[in-house]
């Protein structure tokens, strides 16, 4: 049995490039744009920016069983945001330096979803500093918003072992990077409890190759792939095949969101076909995708890992010959059945 993590302890953190990280050595990449200034956070990583660049700050660390009462007296700021961990082992440390001892786990009850309030002092004495000795004063309060089985299952966390499939807890907790995109994404609010709504429709190409149009998870080989079907669409965990006319070159892409399958009905396209499927990793996109506003190749599975419904429609098409150009277009329409290992 582990032992219980200190409430509080306080140590002198190494920092560099005026950042101080919360990371589980996962992988997960931390944000690099922090909207409040202070703190941001992403699917497994955040990031504490400091008004130094280099050398040693004191941070206080104090775990708490709910959110305590805010006060900003004998601060100057206090910004909150929402930590989501896979691995229940989330730290405090300088970037590019080794975890302080003396500072406890951050997330002691397991992998889920935490709040955590950053209180700060000294950051604007002298950023020009490289102090020995701390001026600069952080308190991180974290407390814990949904933990548990729950919690586990709507991360993903044992979804493979859940259906018989390979375990792949690694390129779970990859989703840390791509499932906030937090380049973009400052973290939520820790008060902020709802789930995040569907994304706005994307538009793009993809190359089709050998009359395939694959979905799957771009970091992972999945343990197989569906037969060419004989309609439009086939499935197996993991991974997707839409059946092409056109044997290789480029099709039209569209992608929607909706919150159930009972969406409105799609008119001027020639065919439209109906499957499940199952996704272990919660990351599932269209391979060779490229959007025509430059965006991010979106993830059909935002929500998560778990089961969910998928309408293709297909339009028409100009032979089958190779082509830079797309001669034939498809909608892709997506929605959550179950989600989480009990999928």
């Amino acid at each position: 049995m582990s032992t219980p993590s200190p409430k509080s302890a306080r140590a002198d953190v190494h920092v560099s490039y005026h950042q101080m990280l919360v990371t589980d050595r996962s992988g997960a990449d931390h944000p690099t744009r922090v909207p409040n200034g202070l703190t941001a956070s992403a699917p497994g990583a955040a990031v504490i920016l400091t008004g130094i660049h280099t050398g040693v700050v004191d941070v206080t660390v104090q775990l708490t069983d709910s959110p305590p009462a805010t006060t900003a007296e004998g601060w100057d700021e206090v910004e909150e945001v929402e930590l989501i961990t896979f691995t229940g082992e989330m730290r405090v440390c300088g970037l590019m330096s080794d975890l302080p001892e003396a500072l406890p786990n951050l997330t002691p009850l397991g992998p889920g979803r935490y709040g955590m309030r950053v209180h700060v002092r000294g950051r604007d004495l002298d950023p020009a500093a490289v102090p020995a000795v701390p001026f600069e004063f952080y308190l991180v309060t974290v407390w814990p918003i949904e933990v548990g089985a729950q919690a586990r299952a709507k991360l993903g966390v044992g979804v493979a072992e859940e259906l018989g499939l390979p375990d792949k807890s690694s390129e779970i907790r990859r989703w840390a990077s791509e499932h906030a995109q937090p380049e973009h994404q400052p973290g939520r609010r820790a008060r902020e409890t709802s789930s995040p709504p569907p994304p706005s429709p994307v538009l793009g190409m993809a190359r089709a190759s050998e009359h395939r149009l694959r979905i799957a998870n771009p970091y992972q080989t999945p343990a197989a792939e569906p037969a060419l079907p004989e309609g439009l669409v086939g499935a197996v965990p993991d991974a997707v095949v839409i059946r092409t006319l056109k044997g290789r070159g480029m099709v039209g892409v569209h992608v929607r969101w909706e919150q159930s399958g009972a969406g409105r009905p799609v008119s001027r396209w020639e065919e439209a076909e109906e499957i499940e499927f199952v996704t272990t990793t919660g990351i599932m996109r269209v391979e060779g995708m490229s959007t025509y506003h430059d965006e991010e190749p979106p993830n059909l599975t935002y929500q998560g890992a778990g089961r969910y419904g998928l309408r293709v429609h297909g339009r028409s098409r100009r032979g089958e010959r190779p082509s830079n150009r797309p001669g034939e277009s498809y909608l892709l329409v997506v929605w959550p059945i179950a989600l989480g290992a009990g999928a």
